[in-house]
């Protein structure tokens, strides 16, 4: 990749707004920090915008193209840093409007007490640079290299220092080796008229140009793969600071970094993902594309774009470094993914459509399109390759589906969404067999009402539909299924939504504007059990639902100042224009349990949901867009938040002797105006391993290494990211074993530790399925059950895994799985896919 620039006589650097990201390690230990430009405390200072703006490119090397004291710098979205020869940090701060006379301003960080070893980049990353300075070609520079990472060596003794420009960040990173003291640290900050540290934490540094915030520090110290904060705080000299530890494992060391990896996903169209599903050994995501040329699609089921806009389902590596494959999905209309899921059978995939040539519908339950837009659903097979069967479903009238969940039994899958029509097949018998509207009117201008579908598992037979909702307008966005029975949510403007009485809350607020609902009903959709409305004086909206044992978690967004439920949560009090929530209600939905704002002061958003394990219990993790600077230049970005079950904390949060800690529960931003639409928390020994995804516009920020390292360049692209907020590991993809009858095949397994991860305890095995079995009759694995406890910190594992195929075998393809075992849960797997041949491929 190149980036190319022609410039007269002008040095790179202008000014503008910059982020860094600070990460202080200790020990089995990290500390975090965000620095972020912020509006001033005191009534005459200007505003300085706190938005964050990230790195365009990584770090360029220095080759005469700007102030021979550099060694390297990162451009930003107006602004730079600059790392000088001698370790120095030097960033650049806009200029200020109102700031009469004002050019910028500079901030420098120079190590106390240490210096740089050597200043040198890591990392080589696939963008070049080119600059055309002037009219003389002398002075040109092409081809100039750029890293992801520059190092500065050991700083103090055992503390050594990088810096890196990745995942619309700059870090910096403080390694601290057993037995090295903390306290050596230190860190001026030339070109700052004050520091000090407020009520929050936070190391607010003093400029012309207003006040700049470096956010609380964080520290993590894990000890035998668990995860455990460690109090620490900025302590202030003068302009210089430090960090204060609080006790620790000394012998142990770790860098923690929660963003593993992000990669886009999408062509030169417009993009978006609004699904996901992960495994342990790789992840789902489906959603909607106009693009011609979206990556992976040769060898799928629909190979070429068929109409405007197709939906599409992808299937990438767990490490999200390979997309696997993906495929359109749709007819010579306009079509749309919105939900996913994976069972035995294949890949089920549901959402809207207004072709009248949907591939895959003959034989289906529904083979015809009845009018206008009906939603569907589709079965694929793992692989993408082939599509089973399809249907469509809905009435005269416009209908879409938003989600799919799945079941045993007759009832195998589950579709749910709106409906405008009033003649919907297989509603007879069922919990509500008509629209709640009784008034029929023209197609177009009918009131919708929910709707919930059951088909067989090979989608070729209708089992049992119903409509949900009153009188008024009515939508399920999410559905879950549990122990025989159905939980529906969404919005509704019906003050006589059936069965809300007995409900937590019975009574629609009356003010004209949704609220949102969850209802519960027999898996049959026979019986409608219960339902309640959940919301305030506004409008309230649920995104998402999750059933974890006793409890339904619901999530989604509320104008309401007055949401239930929110008294001891988390956030207990309304922040902004608009809110996200998150609630937890019992399984009857006869009571909230606990509810929770999330959110900021501008408008904020819970799209996506999920509830997982963790060394501590389980948690709960909501994602959406949030938006911390509503005046500022760009729009609300994507996050996460990981909640402690109860919905009272942060996870992992626990009351210390210092306010400033807080664990690492928060993740905001993978570029400016993204958001996240969908979650999936794969199975993990940490539990913490969440994939997020969603939709990002155009961007120059660069991941290497990632299965599609650059933006396709259209209005938008799908993102995928992984996440690990604690220590855990990962297989790298395995390459294919060609064997003969008779013989062996090798290939080089990869196992990488990720946050520090040590490999104790943890057992490798290999299998037929990835939930165990034995190897198929003929097959042999010798050196298995192989144990990973040599697994260095931040490192990787390898070992040949040879397989041995007796002389019966017949000739075929084969899939094995490598799976890691901490105990007696499977955490992770790997795919090994063995070809066995008469004759082995010529490699020539």
């Amino acid at each position: 990749m190149q980036y190319s620039t022609r410039q007269r006589d002008r040095k790179p650097g202008s000014r503008g707004r910059f982020l860094g990201l600070w990460y202080f390690f200790l020990g089995l230990l990290a500390f975090q920090g965000t620095v972020a430009l912020a509006s001033p405390k005191h009534g005459g200072e200007p505003q300085v915008s706190r938005k964050l703006i990230h790195p365009s490119v990584p770090f360029i090397t220095n080759q005469g193209q700007t102030d021979e004291r550099v060694r390297f710098y990162a451009g930003v979205d107006g602004g730079t840093v600059y790392v000088t020869r001698i370790g120095e940090i030097v960033y650049d701060l806009p200029k200020v409007s109102g700031k009469a006379g004002m050019t910028g301003w500079f901030l420098k960080e120079a190590f106390v007490g240490g210096a740089a070893a050597l200043v040198e980049g890591a990392e080589k990353a696939p963008t070049e640079v080119n600059y055309l300075i002037g009219s003389e070609e002398s002075a040109w520079r092409a081809n100039v290299p750029t890293y992801g990472r520059v190092t500065f060596g050991e700083v103090y003794e055992g503390i050594e220092v990088e810096l890196r420009a990745a995942h619309a960040t700059v870090e910096k990173l403080f390694r601290v080796k057993p037995g090295a003291r903390p306290k050596k640290i230190g860190v001026s900050i030339s070109g700052a008229t004050f520091l000090r540290v407020n009520d929050k934490g936070e190391l607010e540094v003093g400029t012309g140009l207003g006040t700049v915030v470096f956010s609380r520090p964080k520290a993590y110290q894990t000890v035998a793969g668990r995860a455990h904060p460690v109090e620490v705080a900025y302590a202030v000299d003068g302009t210089n600071y430090r960090f204060d530890v609080g006790q620790y494992d000394r012998t142990k060391d770790l860098v923690i970094d929660p963003l593993i990896q992000r990669t886009y996903l999408g062509g030169s169209g417009g993009d978006r993902v609004t699904a996901s599903v992960a495994s342990a050994s790789s992840v789902l995501v489906a959603g909607t594309t106009d693009s011609t040329d979206f990556p992976g699609t040769a060898g799928g089921v629909r190979p070429v774009l068929a109409g405007p806009s197709d939906g599409f389902v992808a299937l990438l590596s767990s490490d999200l470094k390979t997309i696997i494959q993906t495929t359109y999905l749709g007819g010579t209309s306009d079509d749309s993914v919105s939900g996913l899921a994976v069972s035995e059978a294949g890949i089920y995939a549901t959402g809207s459509t207004t072709s009248t040539d949907f591939p895959g519908t003959t034989g289906g339950a529904r083979p015809e399109n009845a009018g206008g837009k009906d939603a569907f659903a589709a079965l694929l097979t793992s692989n993408l390759k082939a599509l089973t069967q399809a249907t469509y479903f809905g009435g005269t009238d416009e209908d879409a589906a938003s989600s799919v969940a799945l079941f045993g039994g007759a009832y195998a899958v589950f579709v749910a969404g709106r409906t405008a029509s009033h003649d919907l097949v297989g509603t007879l018998d069922s919990a509500q067999p008509l629209n709640g509207d009784p008034v029929i009117r023209p197609v177009g201008q009918n009131t919708n009402d929910g709707f919930i579908a059951a088909f067989s598992a090979d989608l070729k037979s209708l089992t049992q539909a119903t409509y949900l909702g009153g009188r008024s307008s009515d939508s399920i966005n999410a559905i879950a299924v549990s122990a025989g029975f159905v939980y529906a949510t969404g919005e509704t403007v019906s003050t006589d939504f059936p069965k809300a009485a007995g409900g937590a809350q019975e009574i629609h607020y009356p003010d004209g504007q949704s609220d949102a609902f969850v209802a519960l009903l027999t898996s049959s959709l026979t019986t409608h059990v219960r339902a309640t409305y959940l919301g305030g004086l506004g409008q309230d909206i649920a995104h998402a639902i999750a059933v974890s044992g006793p409890d339904v978690f619901v999530a989604g967004e509320t104008t309401a100042s007055s949401f239930p439920g929110t008294l001891g949560g988390l956030q207990p009090t309304f922040g902004g224009a608009a809110d996200g929530f998150v609630a937890r209600l019992n399984s009857s939905l006869a009571n909230v349990i606990q509810a929770s704002y999330v959110g900021a002061s501008g408008v904020d958003r819970v799209l996506a949901l999920g509830v997982g394990g963790s060394f501590f219990g389980p948690v709960v993790n909501v994602a959406g867009s949030l938006d911390t600077d509503p005046g500022g230049i760009a729009g609300p970005d994507a996050f996460l938040w990981v909640l402690r079950y109860d919905l009272k904390a942060f996870a992992e949060s626990f009351p210390t002797a210092n306010p400033a800690v807080r664990t690492l529960s928060a993740f905001y931003s993978f570029g400016s105006s993204d958001v996240a639409t969908a979650l999936a928390v794969p199975p993990s020994i940490s539990g913490f391993n969440v994939y997020l995804a969603g939709e990002i516009p155009p961007s120059n920020n660069d991941q290497p290494g990632a299965a599609q390292p650059r933006h396709g360049g259209g209005a938008s692209d799908g993102f995928v990211a992984k996440l690990v907020l604690v220590s855990d590991y990962s297989f790298s993809p395995l390459p294919t074993i060609n064997v003969t009858p008779g013989g062996q095949g090798l290939a080089t397994v990869t196992v990488n530790s990720l946050n520090g991860f040590t490999g104790e305890a943890v057992k490798l095995g290999i299998f037929a399925q990835p939930t165990g079995g034995a190897l198929p009759a003929g097959f042999t694995a010798p050196g298995f059950p192989q144990d990973i406890g040599s697994l260095p910190p931040n490192g990787s594992f390898f070992f040949t895994l040879t397989i041995g195929v007796a002389s019966t075998v017949t000739p075929g393809t084969y899939t094995l799985w490598i799976i890691g075992f901490p105990g007696t849960s499977v955490a992770h797997a790997a795919r090994v896919t063995v070809n066995v041949v008469n004759t082995i491929p010529s490699t020539m």
